[in-house]
């Protein structure tokens, strides 16, 4: 039997410096008055949880979401409509309307949830900036930008060229 390959997106870990910085900034907070604000320290702590518990893990029978505070949720290939990105977070969409939210997914990681999916998440991003690749921008006065083919561009511009020569015959 074949062992099967997953992959685990996981929040960025550069996320547990800034909860060092602000459980350093809340000491000198709580340092003013400290019987009301001792909690306050307490909010990084909850957010170093999230960063070192919260993780995706994709693999060949679907797509497991494992929040920090609450129970996995998994999710078979099957029953997925898509993905979706909403503020700054990312979310499975079911079959049946349900929106999961996916931990450690973000916009930049599209390439590898397309490699981890088998192809079944395509990155659309990366297909059009390919796309755009092998276009040229044509800005007109009025501000308005068209994209168009380089032989297309070439074409028009040789014609550009042509209508010049004649007005300068003329």
């Amino acid at each position: 039997m074949a062992e099967q390959q997953h992959h685990v997106f996981r929040p960025e870990r550069t996320h547990l410096l800034a909860a060092i910085i602000m459980i350093l900034l809340s000491l000198f907070i709580i340092g003013g008055n400290l019987l009301y604000l001792f909690w306050l320290p307490l909010l990084p702590v909850v957010f170093i949880m999230w960063v070192l518990r919260a993780h995706t893990i994709v693999d060949d029978t679907g797509i497991t979401a494992h929040p920090a505070f609450a129970q996995a949720t998994a999710t078979d290939w099957a029953d997925i409509a898509g993905i979706g990105f909403g503020r700054s977070q990312a979310f499975l969409q079911t079959k049946e309307g349900k929106k999961i939210t996916l931990p450690g997914v973000t916009f930049h990681s599209l390439p590898q949830l397309e490699a981890a999916s088998a192809g079944r998440i395509p990155d659309a991003l990366t297909q059009g900036r390919q796309a755009a690749d092998d276009k040229v921008v044509i800005v007109h006065k009025d501000g308005r930008q068209v994209l168009v083919d380089k032989q297309e561009y070439e074409r028009s511009a040789a014609e550009d060229v042509d209508k010049q020569a004649k007005t300068d015959s003329d």
